[in-house]
């Protein structure tokens, strides 16, 4: 692949996205929750439908109405800090070379604890076709089905149609708040493989370091792997089940990125991460 090219492609890209609005949502019910003590329960009971889009603001609207005028700041500074896209194809091997199909994307949901809200069903803006319909992400793809085909080679496996989902994000660090890609820790996605990030820019930062974790058999989690990627590079890793196929259990994890240099005001980390599901 042309990497150059690719990285010239895609990277103002990533100003077009929608800003997503979930991570405003659940950040607001935590601090009217703190705001407002002696009604935590109530408040956390309607913050489910508020944080998947069933209701508004309206439905805080009456605490809102209570806190005093640094505390309104406050609340209303409490803005969207990520961009983000998602699309989905299905690549599958022919005769005549590899098939590319996109399909819509369901909802999508983390795999993390019940009571965490990002457990549940989000939908995000599909990929506009100009970003993804492509000879330049039609490749990286095919590359990647390369890659997955020859890793179940390798244990006698055949791999003939994978499902790719892409996420396309762009994480905004300002001096007042540090961008995090990864604000639920060290996670898997729930997939077979992962291309946790593909960097594309990163301007005005330090920190964003990509760590691989295995969890062992005496249940502590010890870093195996670490490294701060650069645009053009990307770290491929088995994720869930892969227990089960390898022996190992992977995650991921980004730490927090900060301003290198605050005079400049804010800074960008934008990346193209791959779920990939081995479906025949």
């Amino acid at each position: 692949m042309d990497a150059k090219a690719f990285i010239q492609f895609f990277s103002p890209l990533f100003a077009e996205l929608s800003w997503d609005p979930y991570d405003v949502r659940r950040l607001q019910g935590a601090f009217l929750m703190e705001a407002f003590p002696k009604d935590s329960v109530l408040i956390e009971k309607r913050l489910p439908d508020y944080y998947v889009g069933k209701k508004d603001k309206r439905t805080y609207l009456k605490w809102i109405k209570q806190l005093s005028k640094n505390k309104r700041k406050e609340f209303e500074a409490i803005q969207s800090w990520r961009r983000r896209s998602v699309c989905k194809f299905v690549l599958t091997e022919l005769k005549t070379g590899i098939k590319i199909k996109r399909v819509p994307v369901p909802q999508f949901a983390q795999e993390v604890s019940g009571t965490d809200l990002r457990s549940l069903p989000r939908v995000f803006d599909e990929s506009p076709a100009s970003h993804v319909e492509n000879d330049h992400f039609y490749q990286l793809m095919e590359e990647v089905f390369t890659i997955v085909k020859n890793k179940r080679g390798n244990i006698g496996k055949k791999v003939k149609r994978i499902s790719f989902t892409a996420h396309f994000m762009s994480v905004q660090a300002t001096s007042d708040k540090p961008g995090d890609n990864s604000p639920e820790g060290a996670h898997e996605d729930g997939v077979d493989y992962i291309i946790s990030a593909l960097v594309i820019n990163r301007f005005n930062l330090k920190g964003g370091q990509s760590q691989i974790i295995e969890w062992l058999p005496n249940q502590k989690k010890e870093i195996i792997f670490r490294h701060t990627l650069r645009p053009g590079e990307f770290i491929f890793q088995a994720d869930t089940r892969d227990e089960i196929v390898y022996g190992t259990d992977l995650w991921h994890h980004v730490t927090p990125f900060y301003l290198a240099d605050k005079q400049k005001g804010e800074g960008w980390r934008d990346i193209i991460g791959l779920d990939m599901m081995v479906e025949e």
